[in-house]
């Protein structure tokens, strides 16, 4: 008797947490309200029924439906710590105003949280993990831009590292050029983040840019980059 009493407990549990239908008809204009996205929700569940062709529709429905509402929680999750151009844009420029190249790891965040500049906290932590404090719970702010680009929406790779570090708004000028020994200093700090740029590269990139022009551009860079990937290839094991 115990257990069917636990069994109809949990049925009643589990009818409770059912989905309420309203079965009830509509009679007019007003009591019709449709949410926003519906119209796209409903167009991607149907591609992908006809394109999956279910055996058990309701069954398939109900795990897409669920698949779909993890991906949203991901989304969001990954909103938390999502950082665009626009936020490393506004940090360089409240820290330039400054006047020093270090900063308070208190001001500095500070400064990337406050309302002008609207970093996420979680963007700022996971950045601070990937540099070395100075002294005295300081940071060269610049170094904490550049692993700050690491976590930027559409910064990919080396190239889409240059491509943002050379903007007017960030460090290049207004023609997106770099002074040389800027751009090594820069490029290097980022190499000790980036995996995918080896010391032969770097140390073949560097060399290439070196009997270049005082100025670098993003197509120098490019060029100097094609040359010392084909040396690292070419290079014997």
């Amino acid at each position: 008797l115990s257990q069917r009493l636990r069994e109809g407990e949990r049925e009643q549990g589990a009818a409770r947490d059912r989905m309420v239908l309203d079965v009830e008809p509509m009679y007019c204009a007003e009591q019709i309200n449709i949410p926003e996205n519906l119209g796209e929700v409903l167009k991607a569940y149907a591609k992908e029924v006809i394109r999956q062709q279910p055996a058990d529709i309701f069954e398939f429905s109900a795990q897409y439906f669920a698949q779909l509402d993890q991906q949203e929680d991901e989304f969001m999750d990954n909103a938390q710590w999502q950082v665009e151009r626009d936020h490393v844009f506004k940090l360089v420029y409240e820290c330039s105003n400054l006047k020093s190249e270090e900063i308070e790891l208190i001001k500095l965040r500070e400064i990337c949280e406050g309302e002008t500049v609207g970093i996420p906290s979680k963007a700022v932590d996971m950045t601070l993990e990937l540099i070395l404090a100075e002294e005295e719970g300081k940071v060269q702010w610049r170094k904490y831009v550049i692993a700050m680009c690491a976590q930027v929406s559409g910064v990919e790779d080396v190239t889409g590292f240059v491509r943002l570090l050379m903007d007017p708004a960030m460090f290049g000028n207004d023609v997106g050029q770099l002074a040389k020994e800027e751009f090594v200093t820069l490029f290097d700090w980022w190499s000790s983040i980036d995996q995918a740029i080896s010391a032969e590269l770097k140390e073949g990139l560097f060399n290439s840019l070196s009997s270049g022009p005082d100025m670098v551009s993003y197509e120098a860079f490019l060029d100097a980059l094609g040359k010392a990937e084909a040396e690292t290839a070419s290079a014997p094991a």
